[in-house]
Formats: C-alpha cells, structure tokens, sequence
C-alpha cells in the first residue's frame, strides 16, 4: 500500500491509484479463477451488462450484473485466480476500463502494484492474455480504450523520472498497445499539452474516450509529488496518426478526472476534485463540473465551481438524461481519524442549474463510488460499499432525467469485498 500519512486519511481511495506500483513483465498463460462463471449475454440497446469489481484494496473480485439487476456473475474473476507463469496475483486496485467495452473479452487495469493488463474472455472466465505497461516504472495505468482488433490506448498516469532505460519509458503518456499479441507498439507524447507550464507537472492522463470516431484524453495536471496542480486539460488524439489535435485548457478547474458523454454525443460532462491533497478540511477551490460543447473544436460552455455545487465534488460523473448529470462528492475525516463529512450522490440539471442530493454514506466517507448510467435504457447505478453490506444501487429514470429511490443489490456474496466500480460491457 502506499504511504498514506495522517493528512492523507481522508484521501486514501484516492492515493490508492495515483501512486503505488512494481514492475512485472507479461505473460500470456491462461488461468481459470476457481469459482470463476462466464457468461454468454445478447447485447441490448445499452450492452450487456456491468463490470463490478469489488475490493477491500488488498484483494479484489470482479463480477457481472444485468441492466435489469440480475447477477450474471457473481466472480468472473478474483485475486484467489492461480498466478501461473506471470508470478503476481490480481491486485486490491483493479479498475474496468471506463468506455463500454463490447467483443468476447474484458480488460481489466491492475493498477498498483502491478501495472498490468488482464485480458478476460467472458464465456470461460479465463485470463487469455496480460500485458505489463510498467515498463520499468511505476505507470500507474488508468484507462483503456480499444481501437481496433490490434490497436489500443492505455493511460498511464505517472511519469517516470529517469527515462531512457527501456523502451516506451517516459510515462505521463498514452500508450500505443496492439492487444492482439500482445505488445506495445508506441506512445504518444503530452508533454505538449503542458506547454509553458513549470517542469514539476506532468500531463496525468485520467481518462480516454471515444466518441464518433474522435478520442478524448483528460489530464488531470498535477506536479509529481502531488504537491499542487495547474490547470486540467481536455485534449482530442487524432487515432489515424497517433498526434494531438487541440488542447483546451479547463480554466480553474484542477485535478479533473471524471469524464463522460452526452446521450447525443454532443456534449461532454468533467466533474474536478481540485488539487487540495493534504489538507484534513478540503478546500473547495479547483473542484466543479464543466460541460464541453464538441460539435466542433471543443469549448467549456458552462462550470459549475463547487462552491455553487454546495460539494466538493468528486471522480465520478454521468449522464441520466441530456440535461441531467449525476456526480459523485467526496466526505473527508477530521484530524483525528473521525468521518467529519459524508460523501454524496447529487444530480445536476443543467436546465436549470438545481442540484439534488440522491444519496449520502452511512457511516463514513470513501464509501460511495462514481455514477455509471445507461441513458438510453432509463438506469443508472453507484456502489455503496457499506451499505447493506456493500451494494450496487440501481436507480430507474425518467424521461425528464428524475431518479426513483434506488433498489439495492448485492453482486457478491460468496468473497463478501466490498463493490468500488463500475465499468460496461
């Protein structure tokens, strides 16, 4: 685990994937989880379902959920899964990869310690192929983006401070992947996107995107040692020649990593942490919301700072309807260990610029998770990994974007970790 000090109690979910790490090399020998169930599911007009990873940050399980919350798989995956040849086990911080992923596998991103890609096929639960995208250092992967049967995106988050050992080895960077062998085949350099900013910031790439055609990258722009941040920035990647298209600088806005799209694709929706770290009392300036108009060249047509929020909002975001977005907002303890603050769910329309609270943690905070919302099957969903037991929340809506109280599911029940994200397949 990372060296989480006092001041950083409140931001421990947080640490968990901007800094840990080691180094692994890749290995493609299959392996079967135990218990692991896959799952053969018709898409729907939305997909087929959740990706539910489950962690207490030590060890980790992924299951499958329905649209319609039914279980699919209660493990399809788990840190119990034989290691094999590849010699580490599926770590406590694994995420999905943020964009719907369709096809006959998954991807899942082993963060910290690992740096790894695990290449899941869902019929037979079995880990097919895994890529380490360390390279040497910790890299702290984010995001992945499929772009073709053999070509990829993955975010990596770190920058490495002595490059030149490897190859591919500078980080702060997206990388080129061909998933099929697998192998990286590039990077694409940010440095760029940074352009007359002091040397202690790296680009941070938190998010990529896919809309249309077009691919979005969001960098979330902190200095390395996570001291302070600059402004964050939404770049546009040109997939036909690997090059940066434009850059829009998010003004005020700092550490942005939550990134989502519009129903009609028009819009996208940036919910900003902010890059107050260390403090115990978290400070409101940098946080907010942007809606960004990318029917052309990008623009922020609207912010909301998270003084007028009324919350310090947090890394999660979504659409339930075209004017209706959810975001996640982040509690924190008090000097003394104590939940001083609870986090929340709230929805924001944009119409009208009212904000609703949905839901809030029971007992403290770093419970709730990001929004996930299918728009155009009416649902959207949080994980609450406390209560109940630690639970997904299915909430139905309407037309007009309105939410109904939540159902409450619990995915797993067998391993007992508690649910943290959310992805699609």
């Amino acid at each position: 685990m990372s060296v989480v000090d006092a001041f950083a109690r409140r931001d421990v979910r947080k640490r968990c994937w901007l800094w840990l790490p080691l180094l692994l090399v890749a290995c493609g020998a299959p392996r079967t989880t135990p218990d692991g169930q896959g799952v053969s599911v018709d898409p729907g007009p939305c997909g087929r379902g959740l990706v539910v990873v489950e962690s207490d940050y030590q060890s980790s399980n992924v299951s499958l959920l329905g649209f319609d919350g039914s279980v699919l798989s209660e493990s399809i995956l788990s840190s119990s899964t034989a290691s094999s040849g590849f010699g580490v086990q599926l770590s406590g911080d694994v995420v999905p990869a943020s964009g719907r992923q369709d096809g006959p596998e998954i991807v899942l991103i082993d963060r910290y310690p690992a740096g790894v890609l695990r290449f899941v096929e869902l019929a037979t639960a079995r880990v097919t192929r895994e890529l380490s995208v360390a390279t040497g250092f910790r890299a702290n992967p984010q995001d992945y983006l499929a772009l073709a049967a053999d070509r990829a995106y993955v975010a990596r988050y770190e920058a490495n401070a002595n490059p030149g050992r490897q190859a591919w080895d500078a980080g702060g960077d997206v990388l080129i992947v061909d998933p099929s062998v697998p192998a990286i085949t590039g990077r694409i350099d940010l440095s760029l996107a940074l352009a007359n900013e002091p040397a202690q910031f790296s680009p941070h790439p938190a998010r990529l995107l896919e809309v249309s055609g077009r691919v979005f990258a969001l960098l979330a722009a902190y200095a390395d040692d996570y001291s302070s941040a600059v402004d964050s920035r939404l770049i546009e990647i040109d997939p036909a020649n690997d090059s940066l298209l434009s850059t829009l600088v998010l003004d005020g806005l700092r550490g942005c990593t939550g990134l989502a799209v519009s129903p009609d694709e028009g819009t996208l929706a940036v919910s900003c942490t902010g890059d107050d770290l260390r403090s115990t009392e978290p400070k409101l300036g940098g946080s907010g919301l942007a809606l960004i108009d990318i029917e052309d060249v990008p623009r922020v047509t609207t912010r909301y700072e998270a003084s007028e929020l009324g919350a310090l909002v947090g890394f999660g975001v979504a659409f339930a309807a075209p004017e209706a977005v959810l975001f996640s907002a982040l509690g924190h303890f008090d000097d003394a260990g104590a939940p001083a603050a609870q986090d929340g769910l709230f929805q924001l329309h944009t119409d009208s610029g009212r904000v609703v609270q949905l839901w809030q943690s029971a007992s403290e905070p770093f419970t709730l998770g990001g929004p996930r919302c299918a728009a155009s099957c009416g649902v959207c969903f949080v994980t609450d990994a406390k209560h109940a037991g630690g639970s997904v929340l299915r909430y139905r809506v309407d037309e007009s974007g309105y939410l109904a109280l939540p159902s409450t599911i619990r995915v797993e029940t067998r391993i007992g970790l508690p649910p943290r994200y959310l992805g699609a397949f």
